[in-house]
């Protein structure tokens, strides 16, 4: 999946469909992929896996849109179903501040040729790369007067640690698995009961294993509107 950069929107973009990820208000939009020719100016950042949702942090900062980085096969299952496990996540403010490295994999499409720089410094670990996540987001924030120091002060202390504790939850636990065609929340008994279930993945699985459910309502939304968006890289989680 190609995640591009525009004047007001990120956009994810994938076969014939792109999702649109306002800069301004964190707002979404399904939209066919020939309208990134109307986008302001669009630069390919690089290549995602998928689209764990969005969150927002603090009502005062804006929402943040959580993207599967990296992902590692553990296996398959009977029918040929991958399930993955993921391993690195990126985090993308959906804010008209520019985005940090977001060391994400180029897309040869767009970077033809161009091999991802080799840094002279090793390769940051995960406690360096939310690091400069932060700083990241510290140094685009206007400086606050006097009066409300200690106020931004509790706020960045506030950010940093809940982005920190998502960081560790994801690269630390290693219990984040998922599949693009299987339904990892229901036993196969329960699955052959319900084969005549026409409605979407995601109204049939089991809730208590949609951890993230609250984070893609935007995009279940969608799909309830109009009942055209395809799932295959939104991915729900069972969690182990």
């Amino acid at each position: 999946m190609e995640l591009f950069q525009a004047k007001d929107h990120y956009i994810l973009q994938q076969g014939e469909r792109a999702l649109w990820c306002s800069r301004r208000d964190g707002g979404l939009q399904l939209r066919p992929a020939t309208d990134l020719l109307l986008a302001w100016n669009p630069i390919c950042l690089g290549l995602v896996e998928g689209v764990i949702g969005k969150i927002q942090l603090h009502s005062d900062l804006p929402w943040w849109l959580i993207l599967i980085r990296q992902k590692a096969l553990v296996g398959k299952l009977p029918g040929d179903h991958e399930v993955c496990k993921v391993t690195k996540i990126a985090v993308l403010s959906l804010s008209e501040m520019e985005p940090q490295d977001l060391e994400l994999e180029l897309c040869k499409k767009h970077h033809f040729g161009i091999n991802k720089p080799e840094k002279i410094i090793p390769s940051p670990d995960d406690s360096k790369f939310l690091l400069k996540t932060f700083t990241h987001i510290k140094s685009n924030v206007s400086a606050p007067n006097k009066k409300k120091v200690k106020e931004s002060k509790e706020k960045e202390k506030l950010e940093r640690r809940l982005l920190e504790e998502l960081l560790k939850m994801f690269m630390d636990s290693e219990s984040f698995y998922y599949s693009l065609t299987y339904d990892l929340t229901n036993s196969v008994q329960r699955q052959s009961a319900g084969e005549r279930d026409c409605r979407p993945l995601w109204q049939k699985v089991d809730d208590r294993f949609f951890w993230n459910k609250y984070m893609i309502q935007d995009l279940t939304e969608i799909d309830t509107g109009c009942g055209l968006l395809d799932y295959s890289h939104y991915p729900r989680f069972c969690a182990d």
